[in-house]
């Protein structure tokens, strides 16, 4: 008989997931653990290995040389144990159609798209998941991802939402304090967002003001999504720059008002990608038609 080392199982967990992911926090967040545990875990495991696994650039990180040597078979390994258990626990579950959106899509403006589905079978029949990009569709049973401008996901079906632009909004508080005119708004007042590492540039508030104005972006509230973003100016942080769909429901709410400035075309559309065997799915392209309209 073969006598298996101590494995240290855990620690597998969260150097896959924090691979997977990109991130410590989300991979946190998946695990329902905090931040500190992941590091912590991934920690033991470089001792355990004796391998340095991750580069930690502030709140960043990115796999080594052997970082990336072991997160294939690992994931791969994962994803074996996973359909074992499915095998061994013979769960007869409806099947759910798995429709995935990064975390700003979900908390802004999904749900209002998909109401038109409200009253049918299909809202019972379907799972939201947040997850951030990339996603394997296979592995993680994905059948719908939205995304946003990148070329990820070039082996599937993909369809063309729709294009949005960015607007400068603000709580009715803070324009009662600090006016609505957006060339005085202080630059530790603008809250700037971090559009993540798939993308090279990201829209900001130097893109508002057309080289008219060179901002400090070492000033004033940094965020990591759009959702957060709208959360803050909310609560009169300052002034966000959002993407006019994920505010609508606040705008309409009269939690956050639009300050006058010229709309700023994104440059990407928002779309959404499947297998191609899901081309005939009458459920899918229900739910497709819903996000498009």
């Amino acid at each position: 008989m073969i006598v298996m080392p101590h494995l240290p199982l855990n620690a597998l967990r969260a150097f896959e997931a924090a691979a997977r992911t990109g991130s410590f926090s989300h991979a946190a967040r998946e695990m329902g653990v905090s931040s500190a545990a992941i590091s912590q875990q991934v920690k033991l495991l470089e001792e355990f290995w004796g391998k340095t696994l991750f580069v930690r650039q502030g709140n960043r990180i990115a796999l080594t040389e052997a970082g990336q040597s072991a997160y294939p078979q690992l994931g791969q390994s994962f994803e074996q144990l996973g359909k074992l258990s499915d095998k061994m626990r013979r769960v007869d579950q409806k099947k759910r159609l798995v429709l995935s959106a990064p975390e700003s899509v979900v908390e802004t403006w999904l749900a209002p798209k998909l109401s038109a589905i409200r009253t049918t079978e299909l809202s019972n029949s379907l799972e939201i998941r947040v997850e951030n990009d990339p996603v394997d569709f296979a592995r993680d049973k994905v059948d719908l991802r939205i995304f946003y401008g990148h070329d990820l996901y070039t082996d599937h079906t993909i369809i063309p939402l729709f294009s949005d632009h960015l607007i400068a909004v603000a709580s009715v508080a803070f324009v009662t304090e600090h006016g609505c005119e957006i060339d005085q708004i202080k630059d530790e007042h603008l809250i700037h967002t971090d559009w993540g590492r798939d993308f090279a540039t990201s829209p900001n508030w130097n893109d508002a003001f057309a080289m008219k104005r060179v901002i400090n972006r070492n000033a004033g509230l940094r965020v990591q999504a759009s959702s957060i973003a709208r959360s803050f100016a909310e609560q009169g942080f300052g002034v966000a720059l959002i993407p006019e769909r994920m505010v609508l429901e606040s705008l309409h709410a009269k939690h956050l008002v639009k300050l006058p400035m010229p709309a700023i075309p994104m440059k990407h559309d928002y779309l959404v990608a499947h297998p191609k065997r899901l081309e005939a799915s009458q459920t899918a392209q229900v739910i497709i038609q819903a996000l498009k309209a």
